[in-house]
């Protein structure tokens, strides 16, 4: 999971993130290894979620046309 979330942040993509209490967020993702969390930038604000929450993660890739 880690990998995946250090390539979205590199390339910038969008990630797709459901987290132990059931909550489920879309965005840009920002790593903060050193604090084991990272911001998200979604359409509602930012928010700052601990690594260990995450349940599962999906990189969302645009494909040209």
């Amino acid at each position: 999971m880690m990998k995946e979330l250090q390539i979205a942040e590199q390339k910038g993509y969008s990630v797709h993130l459901s987290l132990t209490d059931g909550s489920v967020y879309s965005g840009v993702v920002s790593l903060q290894l050193p604090y084991k969390k990272l911001r998200l930038k979604h359409t509602q604000g930012i928010v700052s979620i601990p690594f260990q929450e995450i349940r599962h993660c999906s990189t969302l890739i645009p494909v040209p046309f």
